[in-house]
């Protein structure tokens, strides 16, 4: 009789990470109780409390706002779209950030909300770009560490953006964002109906307008803007344009 192998070390947990990942999956457009993933996954409750805690953290599971459900967060959700060789998101925006782009000739971003941070998902470039504020697609910024992040802020309850700042506040001041300052801009970006932001340490001013890329995802539309180039009447004139296009978007195929 051939003797058992041993078990690869990790391969358990893998196998876990991978069974709450299908279930989540399965239950996407509607979400999953943690008790219900708990029964439906047949793993224990402490086990899946740390997996799904680092599943939250990594962006591959998000909550659905102040509700008690999960669904795919948008890191996996990317990894669908990369498999499938495309980036559908991204390329269905393209036309989007190029006209923004073309007119203001400076950074133009896409921003994708993931539980309580925000997901660059694509940047077309202006004539007038710097580099020291230009930000990389894929990387992961907290809610409220940019003009797309205040934007999507501004659309919550009041409830749910001050658990986020909560949760995060050490980790905001160390970036030196005060909350009282961060609560400020949601509460003007609700009157505007776009965020503004100025960063002294990068010379640089930044807008955001969020919508709802689903009924479950905010996304938004951000310019970041050089201060040598940023007055009052041009950024009143940028954030005009974020809002006919975020209507353009509002209204039909991009």
């Amino acid at each position: 009789m051939d003797e058992k192998k041993p078990a690869v070390l990790g391969t358990q947990s893998a196998s876990k990470v991978l069974r709450l990942l299908r279930i989540v999956g399965a239950q996407h457009a509607k979400g999953i109780r943690l008790k219900d993933l708990i029964e439906a996954s047949q793993i224990d409750k402490s086990t899946v409390h740390r997996l799904l805690l680092c599943l939250l953290e990594e962006g591959f599971v998000e909550k659905i706002g102040s509700s008690k459900s999960y669904r795919l967060g948008i890191e996996t959700l990317q990894w669908g779209f990369s498999s499938a060789g495309m980036d559908a998101l991204s390329e269905k925006f393209r036309p989007t950030l190029m006209r923004l782009a073309r007119i203001t000739d400076d950074a133009v971003f896409l921003m994708v909300r993931s539980g309580d941070y925000v997901v660059c998902l694509s940047r077309v470039e202006g004539d007038h770009t710097t580099r020291a504020y230009v930000v990389e697609v894929g990387v992961r910024r907290l809610l409220g560490a940019s003009a797309a992040g205040i934007a999507m802020l501004a659309k919550l309850p009041d409830e749910e953006v001050n658990a986020l700042l909560a949760r995060h506040e050490a980790e905001y001041i160390r970036h030196q964002y005060p909350i009282a300052a961060l609560k400020k801009l949601v509460m003007r970006a609700r009157v505007q109906g776009y965020s503004e932001v100025s960063d002294a340490r990068i010379a640089a001013d930044g807008l955001g307008c969020a919508f709802p890329m689903t009924d479950n995802t905010w996304a938004g539309l951000s310019i970041a803007v050089a201060q040598h180039r940023s007055t009052p009447e041009r950024l009143k004139e940028l954030s005009q344009l974020l809002l006919d296009e975020v209507s353009r978007v509002a209204a039909g195929p991009v």
